[in-house]
């Protein structure tokens, strides 16, 4: 296998393969599940990117230098815990891109849980210990991503293959509607032998007040439903208020 090495400052900063996609191998990019349950913010992996206060999976907040200033987010209502919202780091997409390897910067472009674009954060408790993380699919993707993120879902649930998975389908509420044919409203949890947590939210449909065509002009609307997919992992004996 013919690779290149990159130079930055002296030092080799990354390894890129030059090889077919298939066979190429595996870069080392942290990523959310590489982040430590039960140790301290100075023991998480990095480095990450725009670090800064989560608001519950949605748009960063308050920007912050890292993960030691979990104390300038304010605790969530929910679990208690601090939310810093980050990205993973860009490098090895901006050097596969210099270097003309497209498959190579696609598979570690941008912030993604799988193939899916997504907002991840780590939540902390008033210690500093990381409690857990969220994953939340990011809809400012492009429209086909944005269609099929209800399926991170599927992806998810393949990520935890040692706690058994327990789910329920819920019927659709009012004034909500299946997106075409399909709809999904479903919520899952499962506990890992260590007592680890892990609560998986999935949903497509139109909410109450969306649809595809609109009942008086007969033109359609772009976007208007829900497709997302929401995974929040806890460590022992954290999470069950959620």
């Amino acid at each position: 296998m013919r690779a290149a090495a990159i130079l930055r400052g002296g030092g080799v900063a990354t390894l890129i393969a030059v090889a077919a996609p298939a066979s190429a191998q595996e870069l080392d990019r942290p990523d959310v599940q590489d982040l430590v349950l039960g140790a301290g913010a100075d023991a998480q992996p990095g480095p990450f990117r725009e670090y800064a206060c989560g608001t519950d999976g949605g748009p960063a907040s308050i920007a912050v230098a890292g993960f030691d200033e979990f104390a300038r987010c304010p605790k969530e209502s929910g679990t208690g815990l601090h939310e810093i919202a980050f990205r993973y780091d860009d490098e090895i997409e901006y050097y596969a891109l210099a270097m003309n390897l497209k498959p190579v910067a696609d598979r570690y472009g941008g912030t993604r849980f799988g193939s899916f674009p997504v907002i991840v954060s780590a939540l902390f408790d008033d210690s500093g210990i990381l409690r857990g993380y969220r994953v939340v699919t990011d809809d400012r993707g492009t429209v086909r991503e944005r269609r099929i993120a209800y399926a991170m879902g599927v992806f998810a649930k393949a990520q935890f293959k040692s706690g058994q998975w327990t789910c329920s389908s819920e019927p659709l509420g009012e004034g909500e509607t299946p997106l075409g044919n399909q709809f999904v409203k479903e919520d899952c949890s499962t506990t890992m032998p260590g007592g680890q947590t892990a609560k998986l939210r999935v949903r497509l449909l139109h909410r109450p007040g969306q649809a595809a065509v609109d009942p008086f002009t007969g033109e359609k609307r772009v976007g208007q439903y829900e497709s997302t997919a929401r995974l929040e992992v806890f460590d022992a004996g954290w999470g069950s208020e959620r």
